[in-house]
């Protein structure tokens, strides 16, 4: 699919919240600030290593944009730090729902509609980007790193999250698949997966009509630090993991204790200064 494409396609399905059904489950019915605190609680509890990765006390009085909102819950948490908070997200849902939380705490910042792809900001304009779980999802991470590097001021940090290729869930659902990107990547190769069916990507990503999303994009850190050779600096580190095959017996909370995340985990977290 063209870029313009992707992006349309992204527009409606993440239009539904990153986390609804899970809002659901927890039995959140409104998006008052108690409500959203219940939310926030289980998303901070979930993915506890997110204060290893995003240094919120750090951002203080700095310019931030952060990709991707989902429910708005890390964009409450920035701004709350004192950040001065810009949001993009390609979808109406989450940019509506990050200037409400942001009205009804008297917090400063704005959300706004648009694709990392083709940003509406200037160059030069953040001290540091927060992009977690979405340029996966762009149609084009290389572009999307790219834009990210332009928007960034010299000695700007870069703060993300994509899908590692080689997780022990990609080796289980799409294990020929995973084997020919690393025999690709051994040739030379620089670069995501490339397609996917549905079933891997709605092992990943689904709403609550049960849709997968309509991009999903896998990568090595191998790959990823190739992309990011115009940065300074570069690190990356894995993080996550489900109690899933062959993991069913444990629960998730043991596994994260585990060095097995490390490993083999779901997600890449990169860091790379401009």
């Amino acid at each position: 699919m063209r870029n313009q494409d992707v992006s349309d396609k992204n527009s409606e399905f993440w239009d539904e919240l990153c986390g609804s059904q899970l809002a659901h489950v927890l039995g959140i019915t409104d998006s008052s600030p108690a409500s959203l605190k219940i939310f926030d609680d289980w998303y901070f509890d979930l993915y506890p290593y997110l204060y290893d990765h995003i240094p919120f006390n750090e951002l203080k009085g700095k310019s931030v944009l952060e990709v991707g909102l989902g429910y708005g819950t890390v964009s409450q948490k920035l701004a709350e730090a004192g950040a001065d908070y810009q949001g993009l997200d390609i979808a109406e849902g989450p940019v509506s729902m990050v200037n409400h939380r942001l009205r009804q705490l008297n917090l400063s910042g704005h959300a706004t509609k648009g694709s990392i792809l083709e940003p509406p900001f200037n160059p030069k304009s953040f001290d540091a980007i927060v992009a977690i779980g979405c340029l996966h999802h762009t149609g084009n991470l290389r572009m999307g790193i790219e834009r990210c590097w332009e928007l960034l001021r010299p000695g700007g940090t870069f703060i993300f999250m994509v899908y590692y290729a080689y997780s022990c869930r990609r080796c289980r659902i799409a294990l020929k698949v995973t084997l020919s990107y690393f025999f690709r990547e051994m040739g030379g190769y620089i670069g995501v997966v490339g397609d996917s069916g549905q079933g891997e990507r709605a092992a990943y990503d689904s709403n609550s009509s049960g849709e997968c999303a309509p991009y999903t994009d896998w990568i090595s850190v191998r790959s990823l630090k190739k992309l990011c050779h115009r940065f300074s600096n570069f690190t990356a580190r894995l993080e996550n993991i489900e109690q899933e095959p062959p993991f069913s017996k444990k629960t998730r909370a043991s596994l994260l204790k585990t060095s097995w995340p490390r490993l083999i985990g779901l997600d890449i977290y990169a860091k790379a200064t401009k």
